[in-house]
């Protein structure tokens, strides 16, 4: 549980989640995974890949709702009538790539546990899929953080403030009182700053907000140096 004492002590610092804590895949790899999806349903490939791909943001809001109503309704929309071993195979092929793409690099671990060390709570604002939330609990991050928010559970993806607010409230926090950490894609820096957060961008595994001028680190190993300065 949270100890509240502890984040009247120490600002709380809210992250993001992909690029930010974890390196992407590039999209030909993530559209071969589409494809064999695609293989197991019995749908066309490149059509399967470019509607996955295409309903990334809706499936970040939650709208087809668990990942197997998410493989069947798309497949239903290119004509398929797939089984429900299919739709499992499919849905195995999906999570095992997303298992892998959430394993954490060694050196976001130990800044993690070093900010924890330090007293800060610490927060995850995450815009993705179910399959995310599917596999959560049973990552290396899960543990570092006391609350997360994942937009396909609030039905809002960032910039939406209310994905933001619901980590603060859960914190205990206000947003005065929060560092936002990012990477920078969909205008989440802004939104954060609007809010009165301090807001610091990432780049080490991408740049989602070129044009930003705030506080920028190139390492993620960077951070508490910056925070304690």
């Amino acid at each position: 549980m949270l100890d509240m004492r502890r984040a009247r002590r120490r600002g709380a610092i809210l992250f993001d989640l992909y690029e930010t804590l974890l390196p992407d895949r590039p999209q030909e790899q993530r559209d071969e995974v589409s494809r064999r999806m695609a293989a197991a349903l019995g749908v066309p490939p490149e059509p399967f890949a470019a509607l996955f791909r295409g309903t990334t943001s809706a499936r970040m809001r939650g709208e087809f709702g668990t990942l197997a109503e998410t493989i069947r309704t798309l497949a239903y929309r290119l004509g398929g009538e797939p089984t429900e071993q299919a739709v499992r195979f499919a849905e195995v092929t999906r999570l095992r790539f997303c298992r892998e793409l959430l394993w954490p690099p060694a050196g976001t671990l130990a800044v993690l546990d070093r900010l924890r060390a330090l007293g800060h709570p610490l927060g995850l604002v995450s815009n993705c899929s179910t399959e995310t939330v599917t596999l959560w609990r049973g990552q290396p991050l899960a543990s570092r953080f006391d609350v997360a928010a994942f937009s396909c559970l609030l039905g809002a993806v960032k910039p939406d403030p209310v994905i933001f607010l619901k980590v603060c409230g859960d914190l205990g926090v206000a947003p005065e009182d929060c560092v936002f950490v990012g990477d920078g894609w969909g205008g989440e820096l802004n939104a954060a700053a609007a809010l009165g957060m301090r807001v610091i961008r990432t780049v080490e595994y991408a740049d989602g907000d070129p044009g930003w001028t705030g506080e920028t680190v190139r390492r993620l190993g960077d951070l508490p140096g910056l925070l304690a300065a």
